[in-house]
């Protein structure tokens, strides 16, 4: 057995800030043991208190949850889900593109979140809330159920018999629940989606829910039908990251009409928390009506945390080292000290994020023994970014699982990383000027234009090839690129007729998007929501929005994206004889520069983590070739494998990587 010392040589740093990051409950898996109870303690007693008195007398209510920036509002939400998920359902809203869409938004997002399965449940959300329904308990019905779609509706339509949005359609949605054929298309049709006249013939509904009254509608429906089961949370988090005023300020405006709207109509059992950075609350209500501002039953505020409870943190997040050591060290805290936490902060009291970033350094100066050098912000980039693809590989399934409106919100963010500034809004229509934008190609003169659109009702293509035609009149742009994944119709169908006439490459064509382009933009985007609420982290420094750009630019983690190289806007990388070995290269190298040094035998394991295709053998290959480029050195030289050590060497010239402001 090996003594603290030599383990902490070995293994990473537990204050490594790529874990710093949080976000949506239902994607991020928050570790138990990292946890210190007593933080936040009061916060977690008075939502508990409110969501009681929501549950006692099915009265909506809603909670504004306001802290600085790395007060830890979003892990605050998960620990709320983890605790209370047997006592409530809980939804996450992450920030919208178009407040014009925040109602078919927060749809989407309600039904995505639903879908999940909570820990311990063989069920989704949705199928425990369907169950938990009074109309669906009724026992003469439940023994017909799945042969009786009539009966089901009728049931449902006498226990609810008015105030419901399109009663018959919703009614016969939430019976094609219960059938295992039609659960994901049920699912596609309460989350908004325009379907096509085949799928809803399927569904036995007659219309869509596209539009911001039938999604308000439906949003409606689940709250008045919902008091004989448990409440529903919906978590607006990084509330900051909306659509903003000229001036930059956050437009909370259509979020607050949305939160009246579910007092003022009577929805039940609802608990709206809205989190938001404390600054970022204090001038935008100024730009609130008083009755919004009444609307908030109550305000919890994340305070920052006492050293005591900084210890604690301390503790947890060094415990599965000491758990290792024989012997055991004196102090819990060691290679740290308390007296450090008390020079840091001597007013008693830290901010979470600083407390972590605090054990980081000093967790990196005890193990090489002097303080370290600047650490390489692009390699510490490269890691958060890989950690953030993967995650978005596992939950991002398909390309529908985004409205069309996010979709082109996605590309623009891209674009504007790479310097290529967009205008939004390219069509004149109501509808589709929201899936639209123009450019200027840095290496062209004409204006070329971008329409997303990934509807699949027929019907509504049509519609956006009539909007097409009538704004290419109008020299709209001098080539419109249609991206589009969905069908395209048949030669009898008239949009089917209207697109092949006009996006024939003669100037305007059309790309099909494949899901790993949206992998790469879906994970910009959410770093870009990250860094706009604080809690982006580089060298225990908040990013800023121009400062990741910069970084998207100096890491080059965009070249890959299929559609941006069919765009053009990135060029292709040059095809080698293994790229994949390049790839685990290129992560061995970023994380020995992250850590400084590591244990060869841990730094295999974790490029097996994210590499588990690639055998052994190839990662000490590559450990090899990057000690021969002089850019690496293991310690002792001539011991066996598992006894060494990796180290960084870093270039005698100066630092050139981009640092956080």
């Amino acid at each position: 057995m090996a003594n603290i010392d030599e383990i902490i040589k070995q293994e990473v740093n537990p204050f490594d800030p790529v874990t710093f990051k949080t976000g949506n409950f239902w994607r991020e898996d928050q570790q138990v043991a990292a946890t210190v109870d007593s933080i936040h303690q009061e916060a977690i007693t008075q939502v508990t208190e409110v969501l009681r008195l929501v549950a006692r007398d099915q009265r909506t209510r809603t909670i504004l949850l306001d802290g600085d920036s790395g007060s830890g509002k979003s892990y605050l939400l998960g620990r709320l889900k983890k605790k209370l998920n047997p006592d409530a359902f809980f939804i996450y809203i992450d920030p919208w593109a178009d407040n014009q869409h925040i109602w078919r938004h927060t749809l989407r997002q309600m039904v995505d979140s639903l879908m999940q399965k909570p820990e311990g449940q063989e069920s989704s959300q949705l199928i425990l809330w369907l169950k938990g329904l009074s109309a669906f308990k009724d026992r003469s019905m439940m023994k017909r159920i799945l042969g009786e779609r009539g009966l089901f509706i009728r049931n449902f339509r006498s226990t609810y018999p008015s105030g419901i949005y399109q009663a018959r359609d919703f009614f016969g949605v939430l019976y094609g629940l219960t059938n295992q054929d039609l659960y994901f298309l049920a699912c596609d049709w309460l989350r908004g989606e325009n379907l096509d006249r085949d799928d809803l013939n399927a569904l036995g509904v007659n219309q869509p829910i596209d539009n911001e009254e039938a999604a308000r509608g439906i949003i409606g429906n689940f709250g008045r039908i919902s008091a004989s089961t448990k409440p529903i949370v919906l978590c607006f988090d990084q509330a900051e990251m909306t659509p903003k005023f000229a001036d930059g300020i956050p437009n909370l405006q259509s979020l607050f009409n949305l939160n009246r709207t579910f007092h003022n109509q009577y929805l039940k059992n609802i608990l709206v928390i809205i989190s938001i950075v404390t600054n970022q609350w204090k001038v935008s209500k100024e730009r609130l009506e008083q009755s919004d501002l009444a609307g908030i039953e109550k305000q919890v505020r994340l305070k920052s945390i006492n050293l005591e409870q900084a210890e604690a943190l301390w503790i947890t997040r060094l415990y599965s080292l000491h758990d290792q050591a024989t012997p055991k060290p004196d102090s819990p805290l060691y290679p740290l000290q308390k007296q450090a936490l008390e020079q840091k902060f001597p007013g008693g009291r830290a901010n979470l994020r600083n407390v972590l970033g605090l054990g980081g350094e000093l967790f990196i100066e005890h193990k090489l023994g002097h303080k370290p050098p600047i650490e390489d912000a692009v390699a510490t980039f490269k890691l958060i970014w890989l950690k953030e693809f993967h995650k978005t590989q596992q939950k991002v399934e398909r390309i529908r699982q985004f409205s069309s409106v996010d979709l082109t919100q996605m590309l623009q963010q891209a674009m504007n990383a790479l310097q290529i500034n967009t205008d939004p809004h390219l069509l004149n229509h109501a509808k589709y000027s929201s899936y639209s934008f123009s450019y200027q190609h840095p290496d062209k003169t004409e204006r070329l234009g971008i329409f997303w659109n990934e509807e699949p009702n027929m019907t509504s293509f049509n519609a956006a090839m009539n909007a097409c035609e009538k704004n290419l009149r109008r020299n709209c742009c001098d080539t419109l690129i249609l991206i589009r994944a969905e069908k395209l119709g048949q030669a009898k169908n008239r949009g089917y007729q209207l697109f092949k006439r006009l996006f024939n490459g003669k100037p305007h064509r059309h790309l099909t998007p494949h899901l790993d382009s949206i992998h790469y933009l879906r994970t910009y985007q959410l770093l870009v929501n990250s860094a706009g609420a604080g809690e982006l982290v580089i060298n225990q420094k908040t990013l800023t929005l121009p400062t990741l750009e910069q970084l998207i630019r100096q890491s080059h983690v965009l070249q890959n994206c299929p559609l941006l190289q069919d765009l053009g806007l990135v060029s292709k990388p040059i095809i080698k004889p293994d790229p994949d070995l390049e790839k685990i290269k290129d992560f061995l190298l970023n994380l020995v520069k992250t850590q400084f040094m590591i244990g060869r035998q841990k730094l295999v394991d974790l490029t097996l983590q994210d590499f588990s295709h690639i055998d052994k053998s190839q990662i000490n290959q590559q450990i090899q070739t990057l000690c021969q480029e002089n850019q690496i050195t293991l310690i002792p030289p001539d011991a066996k494998p598992q006894d060494q050590s990796v180290c960084w060497k870093p270039p005698i010239k100066n630092n050139t990587s981009p640092q956080p402001k």
